[in-house]
């Protein structure tokens, strides 16, 4: 960590005594529409960490693609499904000869609830206890075991997964937000897409013995960088 950088008193020192030109750790508010991050007056408080990538952007949302990653889109050819052989078999891609790179992916989704039980939620008094302590703890579990679950997914070590919340009073509702990292051949798209997901469900089963018309939505992908198709921001 270089020693110009001050350090939030409270941050961990994630430095790696390898990397002198990482960035340091920052404690930010969330990106929009993340803000309102505490649930209730001793609700944990739950920051983004930067964008990991070295280019010292404050969040990922809006790193620059630092390690040389490129600001652009597919081209057209990288746009097949390469998940097909031409005789429309499924198959593993073979990353094995691309460079490692490091990788960032950031989910979005929204669980709808009712006041009662936004209610609840915001007092802990819900049967199952503690919620979003239990669906974040559920969500990076859930990253960690994608290629178990997605057939053509490669297992991956992932760097960094982490599950952030905002409790929304009107509509009632939870918004959430995966992120997934790694260092590595292929991208974490689906493992902060099962992180995402996963972490709603848990929010579902936690919450369902006093609501079960709990509607999941808007789960998509709103940010990646790394590899040869360089960074993405949802529209």
């Amino acid at each position: 960590m270089s020693s110009d950088t001050p350090k939030t008193p409270d941050a961990p020192d994630m430095s790696d005594p390898s990397d002198k030109d990482a960035p340091a750790v920052r404690l930010d508010d969330m990106p929009d529409p993340l803000d309102p991050l505490d649930y209730d007056e001793d609700g944990p408080d739950l920051p983004n960490t930067g964008c990991g990538c070295g280019c010292g952007a404050p969040s990922a949302l809006e790193c620059t693609g630092g390690l040389g990653h490129a600001v652009s889109e597919s081209d057209d050819a990288e746009a097949a499904f390469s998940h097909m052989t031409e005789d429309g078999s499924v198959t593993m891609v073979d990353v094995g000869a691309k460079a490692p790179t490091q990788r960032t992916a950031i989910v979005r989704s929204v669980v709808e609830v009712n006041e009662n039980t936004l209610d609840l939620l915001k007092r802990r008094a819900l049967p199952k206890g503690d919620v979003l302590t239990t669906a974040k703890i559920a969500g990076i579990m859930a990253a960690k075991r994608t290629a178990d679950l997605i057939p053509m997914c490669h297992p991956l070590a992932i760097s960094y997964a982490d599950v952030r919340f905002a409790v929304v009073d009107a509509p009632p509702s939870i918004e959430l937000e995966a992120e997934v990292r790694t260092t590595g051949q292929t991208g974490v798209e689906m493992e902060a897409m099962v992180a995402a997901q996963v972490a709603g469900l848990t929010i579902y089963d936690m919450c369902k013995a006093v609501q079960k018309d709990i509607v999941l939505r808007d789960c998509r992908l709103v940010f990646k960088s790394g590899g040869k198709s360089g960074t993405f921001r949802a529209g």
